[in-house]
Parts: C-alpha cells; structure tokens; sequence
C-alpha cells in the first residue's frame, strides 16, 4: 500500500541542515544524540500525524509524503524555496537602543512586538535585529518514515485540530455526524473551517457545543 493526496497518515521524522546539525525530530533517541533534549520525552517526540497536501508542513516535505510505501526510509532534500524561504534583506531592520529596556549583544534572541528576532549587531546606540527564520536560505534534508495511514475518523479529527492548533475536550461520532466540545471558545469562523474541512476531507457532518 502506498500515500495518496489527502490520506491522514503518522510519520517519523529527523530533519538536519546539508552538512550541519539536526534541528528537528520526532524520535527521542535522535533527540538526545543531537543535543535537542537531555531526558526521555515521550509527549514531546512523538509520530506527527497530518493530512497530506493540507500544507500542515513544509510545502517540499508535504509534496514528498505521497506515493510512498510504509515503514519504509526515505531521505529528501529541500532547497529554501520547499522549506524556509530565502533570507530577506528587507528583514534586516535597525532600532535605536533606547528601544530596549536590557542592552541586546550580538546573537542574542529578543521579543519585538510579538515576533522574535536575532541581534546581528549592537553599537553607536543602534541595533540591527534580523527577523528572517534562522533556516531561511538553507538547503535542509529530510529523514522520515510513514509509519500508518490513519482510518478511524475520531483520530483524522483529531489530526485537524491539530494541524489547526485547536483543542478540543470531547468528540464523539454517531454515523456520519459528531459533536465536538471545545476546551476553550474560539472565533465563529475558525469553526466554521474546521468544519468545512471535516465534511470535505471525512465526510462527516460536524456541531459544536
């Protein structure tokens, strides 16, 4: 059996940087190795579910998953374009250092109105502050196992939310139609999304307590 387009399927992952460090994985042994994690974490590393083609993960990796056998290894290389993105010269801004309660040094991480940037310099009272992703420009490589596809419709819920960042307190299915209590309210037409996509990815009928 092999992946199709919008199959809900769990995977294992280790991703590095071509010639460089692992900078993330699902697999707690490649963790500790890699200096990601010192301790047994099993709610942190765990198989990722997601629905393929949903854009729930990096466009190249997401293309990868299809067409692809289980439990079997597979290795892909994804240039900036599939992964993070180009560096951006227009991501590079400079403040003055007034700005900053604390005086910011070279490669320090600071918070700027929500989004968190990188100290490239610090020096005449100004700061250059680079908000590109740490892994934009980089060619990274992707490591994965496809380890089930997912049939039960209670779980391929669950993966929505997920990939949604959602959560919910219960869901339970009777037929083609389910409930689904939220944790916490959220905005009505974030509802209605995930309700869109249950029908047309589950066909299944969704209400919201």
């Amino acid at each position: 059996m092999k992946t199709k387009n919008k199959d809900f399927i769990e995977f294992d992952f280790y991703a590095k940087i071509k010639d460089g460090e692992i900078f993330d994985t699902t697999l707690n042994d490649v963790a500790i190795k890699a200096g990601l994690t010192d301790k047994e974490d099993k709610q942190r590393f765990k198989p990722l579910r997601i629905c393929i083609g949903e854009g729930m993960i990096l466009k190249g990796l997401d293309n990868a998953l299809c067409d692809k056998e289980l439990n079997k290894e597979y290795s892909i290389e994804l240039s900036p374009d599939e992964s993070f993105g180009k560096r951006k010269a227009n991501l590079i801004r400079t403040f003055p250092i007034t700005a900053f309660k604390t005086r910011p040094y070279p490669g320090m991480l600071v918070n700027v109105e929500g989004t968190i940037a990188k100290v490239v310099s610090a020096n005449s009272g100004r700061i250059m502050l680079d908000f590109n992703n740490p892994l934009s420009g980089k060619i990274v490589i992707y490591n994965f196992t496809i380890k089930r596809i997912i049939s039960e419709d209670k779980e391929k819920i669950e993966t929505l939310f997920d990939g949604y960042g959602l959560k919910a307190k219960s869901i339970s299915l009777d037929g083609k139609k389910t409930k689904i209590e939220m944790e916490e309210k959220y905005p009505k037409q974030v509802l209605e999304e995930i309700s869109k996509k249950i029908n047309e990815l589950i066909k299944i009928e969704s209400e919201f307590n």
